[in-house]
């Protein structure tokens, strides 16, 4: 199985976060080369390729009231903690950023430290043949329940946390290796939309 990996957020409200250092607006990635599949744009959406970390903040102001941070938190993307970095490092060491964020309240009290998680492999990951969604330069995911995404794990190769390239999707995906890690380790905050994978 592969894994579109995202926050499961249980919170009764949706709540606004402030960096306090840094310029978000300014984040870009190290590479903005086009290539086929979606195009790589400055911003700091996930596009499969490693990010400047110049202007990534260092400190973020949560809003509402004090409240359990999940290991996994949404956030300019995903904020992950210790273990999952462990568990993505123990797989693919080396290939991932990983931008250290310390989380605070409005009274400046702190809230948690988290990593701001930048998945850098950008793949063409979907069995073209198996998959039944329509595919104009992009796969159009949004065409109804009688319909099935397949991956290849050929494609896919030796990667556990990728991005595909011709899927206009904010979200990472992982392989079943590192989804089983996160779960070993304890990881909480993760939802997981599983789909097949091929030879």
């Amino acid at each position: 199985m592969v894994y579109f990996l995202s926050h499961k957020n249980e919170e009764i409200y949706s709540y606004s976060m402030t960096a306090l250092d840094g310029d978000v607006d300014k984040i870009r990635p190290v590479d903005l080369t086009r290539d086929v599949g979606v195009r790589v744009r400055a911003g700091y959406a996930y596009a499969g390729r490693p990010y400047e970390k110049e202007h990534v903040p260092t400190c973020i102001e949560l809003e509402g009231p004090k409240r359990t941070i999940t290991d996994i938190y949404s956030g300019y993307g995903l904020f992950v903690d210790e273990k999952f970095r462990l568990a993505v490092e123990k797989l693919e060491p080396n290939v991932h950023q990983f931008f250290p964020i310390d989380l605070v309240w409005k009274d400046g009290s702190h809230a948690a430290h988290r990593y701001w998680f930048v998945p850098c492999n950008r793949l063409d990951s979907v069995d073209r043949a198996k998959t039944t969604f329509e595919f104009r330069g992009l796969w159009d995911i949004f065409g109804g329940p009688d319909k099935l995404l397949v991956f290849s794990r050929s494609q896919i190769g030796s990667h556990h946390a990728w991005i595909d390239k011709y899927i206009h999707a904010p979200m990472p995906l992982i392989s079943e290796a590192l989804k089983a890690e996160l779960e070993a380790a304890g990881v909480t905050g993760a939802h997981y939309n599983h789909f097949p994978e091929t030879d």
